[in-house]
């Protein structure tokens, strides 16, 4: 028994002992991806207007506004074509000036739909260099790839919108999102939601 025991606590030993010789190199940590600046709207005010602070939100076409929304203590940006009455909705959330020269230049958020039907019904994200804060239409925006929630999604499961590169521009930036739909055709009265942005460090 004597011997079963003493040759237990070797193994112990020399399991301990190697553990200790391996390297830092040997273990990769998944990266953390801090903000350099981020917008999580945990202090929206369930069903109103969204009117943060150093943030645009414009209704180019049609009645409808984004939206402050809580749902089980989570706040977010709503826009919902339902019910405004108006053909063609189009409405922007733009965000304040980011300064991304020194960060990582990469853009991630998520996105979350519901009663979503058809393509036609869309969101878009866009960027510009040139938007001074007021005149939405006459600043040049470029629209960016990125990963959205489809008609075949979960109603209101949020979607990464993947790591958008930035890479391209400098200086302050604003990152706009747009959605098209509609207040009067059923198919077309989606509502998308938006939720996390962040450039990373």
């Amino acid at each position: 028994m004597k011997k079963n025991i003493k040759t237990i606590m070797l193994g112990l030993f020399t399991a301990v002992l190697a553990t200790g010789c391996v390297g830092d190199d040997d273990y990769k940590l998944a990266p953390f991806d801090e903000p350099a600046w981020s917008e999580g709207f945990q202090d929206a005010v369930d069903g109103t207007t969204l009117d943060l602070p150093g943030w645009t939100n414009f209704a180019q076409t049609g009645r409808k506004q984004w939206n402050e929304e809580v749902f089980t203590g989570n706040g977010y940006a709503e826009f919902s074509t339902f019910g405004s009455g108006d053909a063609v909705n189009v409405g922007w959330l733009i965000t304040p000036a980011v300064n991304i020269d020194g960060t990582s230049k990469v853009l991630t958020f998520q996105t979350a739909q519901h009663h979503l039907e058809v393509p036609a019904n869309k969101i878009e994200v866009l960027v510009s260099t040139n938007y001074d804060g007021t005149n939405v239409l006459a600043a040049t925006w470029t629209p960016l790839n990125a990963t959205f929630p489809t008609a075949a999604t979960d109603w209101y499961l949020f979607v990464s919108s993947g790591r958008i590169s930035l890479a391209a521009y400098s200086g302050n930036v604003h990152i706009a999102f747009r959605v098209t739909g509609s207040g009067t055709d059923l198919t077309l009265d989606g509502a998308y939601q938006i939720d996390n942005v962040k450039i990373l460090k």
